[in-house]
């Protein structure tokens, strides 16, 4: 289990570095994301049906948020737009695709907002500093890191686990 997790936060650092200094990642590295992932879900022994139901949802929550952007962005423009074009990188989108296949959903929504926040965020006040300017948000690259140092904690240091909503459901409630 060791070297599977190893071998994931490799995975992401590599999506992390290639994003920051190219804006683009190579497409290879997602399935081999998404196949370390299952292998992990394997060895942890978690029930394929529970892994499945969790993909399923998290995959259409992400084809449902696409759909209402391009559905935004087209009305804005008044013209039908491909937001994967100018707008979204198709790396942005795998990688959420990628990590579909390890979070449960409710934990799937929370990185995803709060990584989102963190990657906007840590990207403005890096524009403040740097003579680099640009438009593009590498944000693959942003959330990849941030989900390193989740992936992290709940392996390492806190042990909160984000393939069960148990843990966030009750940190809600409370």
């Amino acid at each position: 289990m060791l070297l599977v997790r190893i071998l994931i936060l490799l995975v992401l650092l590599v999506i992390f570095v290639q994003d920051i200094k190219s804006r683009s990642v190579y497409w290879i590295v997602f399935p081999l994301l998404i196949v370390l992932f299952i292998i992990s879900d394997l060895i942890k022994q978690k029930a394929t049906g529970d892994l499945w139901l969790s993909v399923l949802l998290n995959l259409g929550f992400l084809v449902l948020q696409l759909l209402i952007i391009t559905g935004w962005f087209s009305l804005k423009e008044k013209r039908w737009l491909n937001i994967s074009a100018n707008r979204l990188g198709w790396g942005d989108i795998l990688f959420l695709v990628s990590i579909s296949f390890y979070l449960s959903f409710v934990n799937f929504l929370f990185f995803h907002i709060v990584s989102l926040f963190a990657a906007l965020t840590g990207w403005l006040i890096w524009q403040f500093f740097t003579n680099k300017k640009s438009k593009h948000v590498p944000l693959a690259g942003m959330q990849a890191l941030a989900f390193g140092i989740f992936l992290s904690g709940d392996w390492w240091l806190l042990h909160f686990d984000m393939t069960n909503d148990t843990w966030l459901i009750q940190l809600l409630i409370k």
